[in-house]
C-alpha cells in the first residue's frame, strides 16, 4: 500500500481544523486526547521497534531510509540523524533539480534552537527571478519534510555574498530574503503529475496548459526543461520555438535563450525565460504553475 504522506498530513490537518471550529470546547478536547494518544501509542510501538533491531545498522540505515517510517521517527524525535544532517541530506537531494537550471544552493548555517536554515542560492538561481518559485517548491518542501524543526529559511542575498563577507559574516550581517514555513495563507501549488513527457524527444517543444497556464516543456539531452510560453523578447507564445541542443529560438522574433541556464538570453539582453520547476521522480514527471511574477 503506497502513502501520499504530504496528501494524509494535509488531509488531517484539515478536519482538525474543520473539527476546532465546528465542536463545542469539551468535544474539541476530547478530539485532542484521541489524537495524542494515538500519536503516544504508534510514538511508543515504533520505539519498541528501534529497541528490538538493537545494533542491527543496516536495518536502522533502511528504516530511516524509508520516507514513511523516517517521517514517523522524526515527528516521535527517533530519528538517528540529527537536524544539521538531516538539513543537508534534504539539501542534496534537490541539487538534481536545481543543476538542471544551472543553479545550486550552499548551507551556510543551521539554528536549531531558533528553528533557523540559512542559505545562499548560486548559479542561475542567484538574483534571478525564478529563484523564490525554486526555493518554495524544491529546498523548502525537502527541508520542511526532513526537518519539520525548522520554521523559517533566510536566503543570503546576492549583495551579501558580492561584498566578499566569508560564510560566518555573511549569515550574521548579510541581507536575507525569509521564507516561513508551516502554515501559510497561500499554500505551495502542488507538483501535478504529467504524462506522456518522458517519450519527448530532444530538439522538440511540448505544448502544455496547466490551470490556465500555457507552458512549454523541451529536452536536452536527458533532463527536461519547463517554462511558461512567453517570449520575453516579443511576449509571442513559444509553441512554435525552435530547439537546437541547449538553445531555445523564438520563431517569432528570433531571440535565443539558453534551456540549461534557467533560460537566460543568449542575444545580451538581460532578459530570461520563466521556468517552472519540473522534476521527475519515481517514473513521474511532475510539474508545478506557481503565480506569475
Amino acid at each position: 500500500m503506497t502513502i501520499d504522506l504530504r496528501a494524509a498530513g494535509d488531509r488531517i490537518e484539515q478536519l482538525l481544523e474543520h473539527l476546532e471550529a465546528t465542536l463545542d470546547l469539551p468535544a474539541w478536547e476530547q478530539v485532542q486526547d484521541v489524537v495524542s494518544l494515538v500519536s503516544d501509542l504508534y510514538g511508543g510501538g515504533l520505539a519498541r521497534v528501534l529497541e528490538l533491531a538493537g545494533e542491527d545498522v543496516e536495518l536502522r540505515r533502511r528504516m530511516a531510509a524509508d520516507d514513511l517510517v523516517a517521517s514517523l521517527m522524526i515527528l516521535h524525535d527517533l530519528h538517528p540523524l540529527g537536524l544539521d544532517d538531516r538539513v543537508r541530506q534534504a539539501i542534496e537531494s534537490v541539487r538534481p533539480y536545481l543543476g538542471s537550471h544551472g543553479g545550486d544552493v550552499e548551507l551556510v548555517r543551521v539554528d536549531g534552537d531558533e528553528g533557523v536554515v540559512v542559505l545562499r542560492m548560486l548559479g542561475s538561481c542567484d538574483g534571478c527571478a525564478s529563484s523564490s518559485v525554486t526555493l518554495e517548491l524544491a529546498v523548502q518542501r525537502a527541508i520542511e519534510e526532513a526537518a519539520p524543526e525548522i520554521t523559517r529559511i533566510d536566503v543570503d542575498a546576492p549583495s551579501a555574498a558580492a561584498d566578499g563577507a566569508d560564510v560566518a559574516g555573511s549569515a550574521s550581517g548579510g541581507n536575507f530574503t525569509p521564507v516561513t514555513l508551516g502554515r501559510k495563507p497561500h499554500a505551495a501549488p502542488a507538483m501535478a503529475p504529467i504524462y506522456g513527457l518522458r517519450a519527448l524527444a530532444p530538439g522538440r517543444v511540448g505544448p502544455l496548459e496547466i490551470e490556465g497556464t500555457k507552458l512549454i516543456v523541451c529536452r536536452v539531452g536527458a533532463q527536461l526543461y519547463a517554462y511558461r510560453s512567453s517570449c520575453p523578447g516579443c511576449s509571442s507564445a513559444l509553441d512554435g520555438a525552435t530547439v537546437d541542443g541547449p538553445v531555445l529560438r523564438c520563431s517569432v522574433c528570433g531571440a535565443a535563450y539558453d534551456l540549461p541556464r534557467a533560460g537566460r538570453s543568449l542575444d545580451g539582453q538581460l532578459t530570461h525565460l520563466d521556468p517552472l520547476p519540473l522534476i521527475e521522480e519515481g517514473g513521474e514527471v511532475r510539474i508545478a504553475v506557481a503565480a506569475a511574477p
